[in-house]
């Protein structure tokens, strides 16, 4: 099932549009039920429209942030605010329109494509669905569909690759203009073509809004206003490309053992 964030549901009320927002997540303990310490003594605060990327090895803690900072995670010890209000206790409809979340997990649903895009923008035209496609990049594969918005996609229809899939949750997000996006997206390999076209998705879907992404891939991050580098579930590290390349810790480090080039 996916989270509330990922997959909008109808809203129930006028969403309006609204601008970019402040994000302050306080996390000073997490952990699933019994187990070990997953997050401790994490603080992270994004300006209104910065674009702040988590890099950090495998096991750092990075989804569980980003799920904390969408809302779709309590955290054990901690809080989430969105220009200073708690998103904890916010109705769901609001907490959908204001934080979005794009996962690794993309669901495409039985139906027209435009019913799928709907979706996140119940209301929106024809124009504005194509328009939404365009911007991540879409146009090009719309075109080969024999009904175009029309044509029944998901299960039982046609079968959209991993990657348009992804471009489909993007341009919900794109619908959806939330104040804060999330992106936690592992979809595409490193360094091929279909990853480097997602890049440039998530950059279009998500341009005037703060955004927090989940660099699974470290090209992601050299655009970032901000790339902020968690280590077994702390914050070590934060900086641009630049001043933490020349600080030679940990990013640095990570930087040299990715050996795919950007």
């Amino acid at each position: 099932t996916p989270g509330p964030a990922s997959t909008p549901g109808p809203a129930t009320a006028p969403a309006g549009p609204r601008g970019p927002a402040a994000l302050d997540v306080t996390v000073r303990r997490h952990h699933y039920d019994d187990g070990p310490l997953v997050l401790a003594d994490v603080e992270l605060r994004l300006a209104p429209g910065e674009r702040v990327a988590l890099v950090g090895a495998s096991g750092a803690g990075k989804s569980t942030l980003a799920g904390i900072a969408a809302g779709i995670i309590a955290p054990t010890d901690g809080s989430v605010r969105l220009d200073g209000v708690p998103l904890t206790g916010a109705d769901e409809t609001t907490s959908r329109r204001d934080v979005a979340l794009v996962s690794q997990e993309v669901h495409v649903f039985a139906g027209p494509l435009a019913a799928d895009l709907r979706l996140a923008a119940p209301d929106a035209t024809d124009a504005e669905l194509l328009d939404a496609l365009e911007r991540v990049g879409a146009t090009a594969w719309l075109r080969t569909l024999p009904e175009g918005l029309a044509t029944p996609v998901g299960e039982g229809g046609h079968r959209l690759t991993a990657a348009q899939a992804q471009q489909v949750a993007l341009a919900r997000l794109v619908l959806t203009a939330p104040a804060v996006a999330v992106l936690d997206e592992a979809t595409a390999e490193a360094g091929s073509a279909g990853a480097r076209d997602l890049d440039r998705a998530a950059l279009a879907a998500t341009r005037g809004r703060t955004t927090l992404i989940v660099a699974h891939r470290l090209s992601q991050a050299v655009t970032a206003d901000r790339i902020v580098v968690l280590d077994h579930g702390r914050i070590v590290e934060q900086g641009t490309h630049d001043e933490l390349l020349a600080a030679d810790g940990r990013y640095g480090h990570l930087w040299r053992s990715w050996r795919v080039p950007v």
